[in-house]
């Protein structure tokens, strides 16, 4: 007998609206405990903005965002206070140029959490060994490769300790030869049971690593089931032909 696992995210009826332009039309997803759920897509089906609707970052024109049973769309919820248990991760690595990466994950564990000066480095210290850049802490972004700044990145996001990491084209900004180092880390954390929401271009992650996978157009969702099947056996014509031109 299977057991129902809690609900960590959910999406009611999402609309997303930028003027008379409607990027997302009724989305309705869950994310549970230990998933991978990939979002794939063309550029422009709005991805990012579900993404950045997860933790309001962008408001939803319309429809509800529950996190931890809460329903955080409601005026009167502490956005601060739950973007604690949200980690996001951007395109752009966003570390503070003129702070090591060691200072750039002790930052918002001293402003934000509280943390005394020698928990918060501990913390931080903890979290670059766990992307591979302990011996990395007191260099500056401008001496860090693109990759070891994303993965700085991932680590402040990590520091935090939150229950749902968001994951926006993380790669996109590389050179090919550094994307692989990142999608290891992140492969790291799915293994260790992190639940995750990916969008991203990279389909060899989608396939190995999402649990399920979602395929967006014109602010949609087309299609969602597990990854090997929606490669092997797409129910929809758009999702044949999405997965044809790119792999």
């Amino acid at each position: 007998m299977s057991v129902v696992r809690p609900v960590v995210l959910r999406v009611e009826g999402l609309d997303k609206w930028f003027g008379d332009h409607r990027v997302l039309r009724g989305i309705d997803l869950e994310v549970r405990p230990k998933d991978v759920l990939v979002v794939v897509g063309p550029s422009g089906s709005g991805k990012s903005t579900l993404l950045r609707c997860m933790n309001l970052l962008e408001t939803p024109t319309v429809g509800r965002v529950w996190f931890a049973g809460q329903d955080i769309t409601d005026v009167r919820t502490d956005l601060d206070e739950v973007r604690t248990h949200i980690g996001i991760v951007f395109q752009a690595f966003n570390l503070f140029p003129h702070k090591t990466a060691l200072q750039n994950i002790t930052l918002a564990l001293r402003k934000v959490l509280k943390l005394g000066a020698r928990a918060a480095h501990d913390r931080a210290m903890a979290e670059l060994a766990r992307v591979g850049l302990a011996d990395r802490a007191d260099a500056h972004p401008c001496r860090l490769s693109g990759g070891q700044q994303q993965r700085v990145a991932i680590a402040r996001a990590l520091a935090m300790r939150p229950s749902l990491m968001l994951f926006d084209e993380v790669t996109s900004a590389l050179d090919p030869e550094l994307v692989g180092e990142v999608l290891d880390v992140m492969q790291r954390l799915a293994a260790d049971g992190m639940t995750m929401v990916v969008v991203t271009h990279e389909m060899g992650f989608a396939r190995e690593v999402g649990t399920r996978m979602v395929l967006m157009d014109e602010g949609q969702i087309i299609e969602e089931g597990r990854p090997d099947e929606m490669f092997t056996e797409p129910r929809e014509e758009r999702t044949r032909r999405f997965l044809s031109a790119i792999l």
